[in-house]
């Protein structure tokens, strides 16, 4: 299904790392026409990561722990 929305999402991925390190790191993948998709790690990433404004290893990784932390004692 073709969304609109998803050009913006590939073109932010693609202008942050390029095509070989979004496809390395699993946030773009391609399907059998060769065509890039978003996955749910990319979308993930720029959910978690860029909206929340997270600018460096720690806190993207202390981010990571408390949300990890939180569905663990939720039982998710």
């Amino acid at each position: 299904m073709y969304d609109p929305d998803d050009h913006k999402i590939l073109n932010k991925l693609l202008d942050l790392f390029g095509e070989p390190e979004c496809l390395r790191l699993g946030f773009l993948g391609k399907d059998d026409n060769a065509t890039l998709f978003v996955s749910p790690k990319g979308l993930g990433y720029l959910l978690d990561v860029l909206a929340a404004e997270l600018t460096s290893l720690h806190e993207a990784y202390s981010a990571g722990y408390d949300q990890g932390h939180t569905q663990a004692k939720d039982g998710f």
